[in-house]
């Protein structure tokens, strides 16, 4: 059947254009491949528009992975749907771990969380032991083959980011003190390189951050030092690497605004700033993404955060925790409120493993009633897409 079809196709050709050659008619009985399909291959390689780059394949919980997800256009900002997992207890990870995360249909993740201290180096909240040293990568080799799987074959995943938090145990002074201080060039500090040049230390550690580990962001989530003239040279700084910046609110609404002017006075708004993610849970339980746009007089995309259960070791509402159907049922009005809202986050992938690993479905049937990881996922995912 389908040589009769080829060949049909080229006798028609040839009726339509007589001028048709030789070396057509061969291409099309010989090789088997329609011309179009040659051209759809290409559209799809190159990204154009109107094609899809991937195929569709079912994710491992059997949904259909959103195309538009996984574009190879090599664009880094966020896109038209952008779901983000907080990536908490992915170092060092396992591969089975980052394999659900590729096929869970999030589009962003976030891995957190990432401290500065006083010598210039870059620790990981889950291993506590440092990543970077001496603006050299020291961390864990598996996780960076791990991290670059993300982007690899069939994935959802079109974005890392690198969180910055502030707290280390209580630890004063913190990331963002020593982010305050180092950017300034007129200050020193025992083994450290000021200012924002291309030889200082923070360079040298956003250069490790997009070299090496492959970041496409740095995500700043700063509760305590709220100086934005450092946050602002930080941004600048990081944008020479090719890195965006987002920010990770729960209050204090002029500041981050503070930083939203002073990145985007020259150039397109989103050359640096490209997202803001708004904790709507714990100390940021009232927060409403369509008023924080106001606040912020931003057009720069707002997307709420929200724990889920099994956060804090519990199965219960602890800090605001949210089940799948409580986030569909928020996002729901959160869209009414902010027609532009176009995604939303899940804080955090060690959350979802500890409601499994503590059955909460079966412990606290209110809670939910995910089994797996992956179903967990799904569902999560679903709560924020399905809430738009």
């Amino acid at each position: 059947m389908k040589g009769m079809a080829r060949k049909a196709m080229a006798m028609k050709a040839v009726a339509l254009n007589p001028t048709i050659t030789i070396l057509t008619i061969f291409f099309f009985f010989l090789c088997g491949v329609p011309v179009y399909a040659h051209s759809r291959r290409l559209s799809e390689k190159s990204g154009i528009a109107g094609h899809r780059s991937v195929i569709d394949r079912p994710g491992i919980d059997g949904s259909v992975i959103d195309r538009s997800a996984i574009d190879r256009s090599g664009r880094s900002s966020p896109i038209d749907t952008n779901l983000i997992l907080y990536g908490r207890g992915l170092y060092p990870g396992d591969d089975s771990t980052f394999e659900n995360i590729k096929t869970s249909g999030f589009t962003t993740v976030v891995l957190s969380s990432f401290y500065i201290h006083a010598n210039g180096d870059l620790y990981s909240g889950d291993s506590r032991s440092p990543i970077i040293h001496n603006g050299e990568y020291v961390g864990d080799k598996d996780w960076l083959k791990r991290v670059a799987s993300l982007k690899q074959g069939v994935s959802s995943v079109r974005r890392i980011e690198i969180l910055l938090e502030g707290r280390w145990i209580n630890q004063p002074p913190n990331t963002f003190d020593f982010i305050k201080d180092w950017t300034d060039p007129s200050n020193s500090a025992p083994g450290i390189a000021t200012g924002t040049g291309r030889k200082s230390t923070l360079y040298e550690l956003c250069k490790v951050l997009k070299k090496t580990i492959g970041a496409d962001a740095i995500c700043v989530d700063d509760e305590s030092v709220y100086d934005s003239p450092s946050i602002v040279l930080l941004g600048k700084m990081a944008h020479k690497l090719h890195l965006h910046m987002t920010l990770c609110p729960f209050k204090n609404a002029e500041y981050w605004k503070a930083i939203l002017t002073g990145s985007h006075s020259t150039g397109s708004r989103r050359d640096i700033v490209d997202a803001v993610y708004l904790q709507c849970y714990d100390g940021g339980k009232n927060n409403v993404p369509g008023q924080w746009v106001k606040d912020l007089a931003t057009d720069i995309p707002v997307y709420p955060i929200f724990l889920c259960r099994g956060s804090f070791g519990v199965c219960g509402a602890v800090h605001n925790g949210k089940t799948p159907d409580e986030i569909k049922t928020e996002m729901a009005a959160f869209k009414k409120d902010y027609p532009g809202l176009a995604g939303g986050a899940i804080w955090q992938m060690a959350d979802i493993k500890s409601y499994i690993r503590r059955n909460c479905a079966v412990q606290d049937p209110s809670s939910g009633s995910a089994t797996s990881t992956v179903e967990y996922l799904a569902q999560l995912r679903n709560s924020l897409k399905d809430g738009l």
